[in-house]
C-alpha cells in the first residue's frame, strides 16, 4: 500500500486526536519533518488531567514508565507516555511493552515515535493491532510523470500551502524558485519562506518568482540555476557574484545534499550547457518563423515560460552557439591545463559576455 501524502497525513491526524488520543499511536516513516510536526500535534492533544511522561528513546530506562500506562497515579487520572526516537527503547523493552498494550487503562495513552518499524515482528503486529498507527515518507521534488510541468511537484504545492498560513503567499513559481534555491527539506523552506516573509511584509496575493527573486537569503547565497539565468540575461555582475559566491560558501544540490569543491565545476557547467542548447534550439525555431510564444510548448518548458522568450528574444543564435563552444572549449582547458575551475570559469564569463561583434 503506498504511503500517503504526509500533509494529508498530518491532516487525518488531526482529526484522529481531535476526538481523543488512542490507547497506543505510533508515528514512523523516513521523514524526519513530518514525524516531529505529528508528535508535536499528538503530545498537544493530551487531556489536561493526566501526567504526562516524555521520555528519549536514546536513554535508558529501568522501564517502569511502561507500568504508569496501566491506570492513574496519585495525583491523575490516567498517564500518557511520550516515546522519542523509540528504536533503542523498544529494543530494551519490547517484551514488556507487548505484555502491557492490552492492559493500557482508559485514559492512558502510548505516544512512539519511530523512523522504521518492522511490520513482521511480534512487537510490530501488537503495537498496530492495539492503536493507530501513522507513515510519513519525505514530499517528491518532481511530478511522478516526469512528462509534467515541475510546478506539480509535491514538494512545490506544499511550499504554496504552508506560505498561505504563514501570511506569506507564494506562486507556484515562487515556491519552485526557493526550492530550487533553497533545496528540499522542509524545516529550511519554511525558515526562507519566514524570512522573505520579514522582507516583503505583508502582500495581497501570491508573491511572483521576480518578487521573491531580490529576497532570498538562503546560506549558500547562489546555485548554478542562477548562475545560468545570469549569463542569458547578459549579467556580467550577477553571474560573477552568483560564480564566486558558489566557489566561496558552497551550494546544494537537487537532492539537498552538498555538493563538494570537486563536484561543483560539472554541475555548474552540466546546467549551464542544458540552457545554451535549450535556448539555442529555440532560437533556431524563432529564426524560422515559428511565433515566439509557441516556442516554449515545442521545447517542453513549462516553468519561467516569460523569462524564457525574453532570453530568447535577446540572444542571437550565433552568440548562442558561440557560448557552447566557449563552454567545451573551458571543459577542454580543465583537462588539459589543470587552471583552478573558478578561475576558468570566471575567463568563460569574460569571453562570453563582451560585445557579440567583438
Amino acid at each position: 500500500m503506498a504511503i500517503p501524502n504526509p500533509e494529508r497525513e498530518l491532516q487525518r491526524l488531526q482529526k484522529l486526536v481531535s476526538r481523543g488520543l488512542p490507547s497506543c499511536l505510533v508515528i514512523m516513516g523516513r521523514s524526519d519533518f513530518f514525524r516531529q510536526e505529528a508528535f508535536d500535534l499528538a503530545f498537544a492533544a493530551a487531556p489536561d488531567d493526566v501526567e504526562i511522561r516524555s521520555v528519549s528513546g536514546e536513554r535508558e530506562t529501568d522501564g517502569r514508565e511502561i507500568d504508569d500506562l496501566r491506570g492513574g497515579t496519585l495525583f491523575s487520572r490516567g498517564t500518557v507516555l511520550a516515546v522519542r526516537r523509540g528504536e533503542a527503547w523498544l529494543k530494551q523493552h519490547g517484551d514488556l511493552l507487548v505484555a502491557s498494550l492490552p492492559k493500557i487503562a482508559e485514559r492512558s495513552a502510548l505516544i512512539l515515535e519511530v523512523k522504521k518499524l518492522d511490520r513482521r515482528t511480534k512487537l510490530a503486529k501488537n503495537l498496530l493491532a492495539n492503536g493507530e498507527s501513522c507513515e510519513f515518507r519525505d514530499l517528491y521534488s518532481e511530478p511522478y510523470d516526469r512528462s509534467r510541468s515541475p510546478l506539480e511537484a509535491e514538494l512545490v504545492g506544499w511550499l504554496v500551502g504552508r506560505s498561505k498560513a504563514m501570511s506569506c503567499p507564494l506562486s507556484a513559481e515562487a515556491a519552485f524558485l526557493v526550492v530550487s534555491s533553497v533545496g528540499i527539506k522542509p524545516a529550511e523552506l519554511l525558515d526562507e519562506v519566514e524570512r522573505i516573509g520579514a522582507r516583503v511584509g505583508r502582500v495581497r496575493g501570491p508573491l511572483t518568482a521576480e518578487e521573491v527573486r531580490g529576497s532570498l537569503t538562503c546560506s549558500f547565497e547562489s546555485n548554478p540555476f542562477e548562475f545560468a539565468e545570469a549569463v542569458l540575461d547578459h549579467n556580467r555582475k550577477g553571474a560573477t557574484r552568483a560564480l564566486v559566491a558558489m566557489y566561496s560558501r558552497g551550494t546544494q544540490g537537487r537532492d539537498g545534499a552538498r555538493i563538494d569543491q570537486g563536484g561543483l565545476f560539472p554541475f555548474i557547467t552540466s546546467w549551464l550547457y542544458q540552457c545554451l542548447v535549450q535556448l539555442h534550439e529555440g532560437r533556431l525555431l524563432l529564426d524560422r518563423g515559428v511565433p515566439a510564444r509557441d516556442v516554449p510548448a515545442k521545447l517542453g518548458v513549462r516553468t519561467f515560460v516569460d523569462r524564457f522568450v525574453a532570453q530568447l528574444r535577446t540572444n542571437s543564435e550565433a552568440h548562442l552557439r558561440r557560448g557552447l563552444t566557449l563552454l567545451l572549449q573551458c571543459h577542454r582547458e580543465l583537462r588539459s591545463s589543470g587552471e583552478d575551475p573558478e578561475y576558468l570559469l570566471l575567463k568563460f564569463l569574460g569571453r562570453y559576455l563582451q560585445e557579440e561583434a567583438a
